[in-house]
């Protein structure tokens, strides 16, 4: 993983437009290139990780979640009053865990997950690294990208990012936020475990699981806030919620303050 440190919002706008840039020459190139994603924290020190292990639960195997998914579900299609069905079913290969919408959905309501959820747009993902103020001098905004051509490879014994791709049934807010996710796997005797993606990247190279790590000053906050508002990125859009209509209004009224 390679470190950027940026000075202000303008320097990281020039960012994007090179990043951007550099994505318009890839897809011209003939080979199989993954989309860009983009990961917003409020702490510049903050890990890559998922909600689960950010509530210090162990991560489990992938079998073992599953099962207890469907006895979730069922109290959510009680409450919903319909059944949920799931296009994904459980398999070796790597592709998204079974139910995995159901987990999207899940995730978008505060349950923890193992997905790490990303953007496709770097300002969407700026908007979640400045939305609170953060108790440290700087934010981070990751990059990510899974594969940059050709195949693929790992052991199975070692963790290994999986993407999970964008065209799911879940929750509106999945597309607002144009959303993706990853999760990480390795094989521990014959079952697969769920794993952490900092155990995963920071053995990245080449041309696949590429990470960036660019670092921006907290103390911009307004600022950066003001200017993703009048592009109609807030709270609000993003959520869609009266929680979120309640936030704008109030960075509004307070000019990003609080």
């Amino acid at each position: 993983m390679e470190n950027h440190e940026i000075q202000n919002w303008e320097s990281w706008k020039s960012e994007i437009s090179k990043v951007r840039s550099n994505e318009s020459r890839l897809k011209t190139e003939d080979r199989y290139i993954s989309s860009l994603l983009f990961r917003g924290h409020r702490g510049g020190s903050w890990k890559l990780e998922s909600t689960l292990e950010r509530k210090g639960i162990e991560l489990p195997a992938i079998n073992s979640f599953s099962t207890q998914i469907k006895e979730i579900k069922l109290a959510f299609e009680s409450y919903m009053g319909s059944n949920w069905s799931s296009e994904f079913k459980a398999s070796d290969a790597p592709s998204p865990p079974e139910d995995y919408e159901f987990m999207v959905y899940l995730r978008h309501h505060g349950y923890p997950t193992p997905l790490l959820d990303w953007s496709r747009s770097p300002y969407i993902a700026s908007f979640f690294a400045f939305q609170y103020p953060s108790l440290e001098n700087t934010v981070a905004v990751y990059s990510f990208r899974e594969y940059a051509g050709g195949v693929k490879s790992g052991c199975a014994n070692d963790s290994s990012v999986v993407g999970c791709g964008p065209i799911i049934r879940t929750h509106k807010r999945h597309y607002i936020q144009q959303a993706e996710y990853t999760y990480c796997r390795k094989k521990v005797g014959e079952d697969w475990y769920y794993s952490g993606h900092e155990k995963a990247l920071n053995k990245s190279s080449g041309d696949q699981d590429i990470l960036q790590k660019y670092l921006l000053p907290a103390c911009i906050r307004s600022e950066v806030l003001a200017e993703l508002d009048s592009m109609n990125i807030n709270a609000y859009t993003l959520y869609g919620s009266e929680e979120g209509l309640a936030e704008m209004l109030a960075n509004r009224e307070y000019r990003y303050k609080s």
